[in-house]
């Protein structure tokens, strides 16, 4: 976990906990995505099927001792090409392994489409109701060698585009969500040294994103989840 966390959420320490020990344990990083100094640069496409087991070098799917996987499928939604993240009282992430200064490529932008939201009627804000029908994981390494990790969610109800939702200490960017907005594609952008600097203070010069991954997960309210993700990237300018 982050240096900041207290650990207050167990079931975020259990999750966070094995995703950061798959990575220890996993076998050394290969096809590390690099950008090569586009303005824009694709760290997802799913716009060609690729091979889901096994993966690509340089993906990984981390998947959670006590809970079965999400569904992962190609597929086009809505005339745009996409993946599409199903659960069913699961939970899992698939993870890009990338090395993405912030300073040079500070803003991510995605599309993503949610079907199924999950019940919002359990809150979000304990750990019974801590389930996404999507969010990305984020693992950042500073220039000293620490390790901080943070995710941007689709809310289901008591949270608004704009603010984070806190397990203990582990934030949660907010880039949307809520009944109304589901059924339909939206565009998405965030500025992640902005966030970074508002988390963790200072200027993040040095700090790298080293693995980015979706994330979707109802294990916690057992409910059921559908969402899609596309055109996931980062630039060094915002998207005109």
């Amino acid at each position: 976990m982050t240096p900041r966390m207290l650990g207050r959420d167990a079931r975020r320490l259990v999750l966070c906990g094995l995703a950061a020990a798959a990575c220890a344990c996993s076998p050394e990083r290969a096809n590390v995505l690099v950008p090569d100094g586009s303005a824009t640069v694709t760290v997802m496409d799913f716009r060609e099927p690729f091979s889901l087991d096994p993966l690509p070098e340089g993906w990984q799917h981390r998947t959670f001792w006590r809970h079965r996987p999400m569904e992962m499928s190609f597929t086009t939604k809505a005339g745009v090409p996409a993946m599409r993240f199903a659960t069913r009282d699961t939970a899992s992430m698939l993870f890009r392994h990338v090395r993405i200064d912030l300073g040079t490529y500070p803003h991510l932008s995605w599309r993503w489409f949610i079907e199924t939201e999950i019940d919002g009627t359990v809150d979000e804000r304990t750990r019974e109701g801590d389930d996404h029908s999507a969010r990305f994981f984020l693992s950042f390494a500073t220039a000293d060698g620490e390790t901080r990790r943070m995710e941007i969610i689709w809310a289901n109800r008591r949270f608004a585009a704009g603010e984070y939702k806190f397990l203990g200490s582990f934030p949660h960017d907010v880039a949307n969500g809520g009944a109304a907005n589901v059924g339909r594609w939206h565009d998405e952008t965030v500025n992640l040294a902005a966030i970074y600097r508002e988390l963790w203070g200072g200027d993040p010069l040095g700090v790298t994103l080293v693995d980015l991954g979706v994330f979707c997960d109802s294990d916690d309210t057992g409910a059921e989840s559908v969402a899609y993700i596309a055109d996931v990237r980062v630039s060094q300018s915002p998207p005109a």
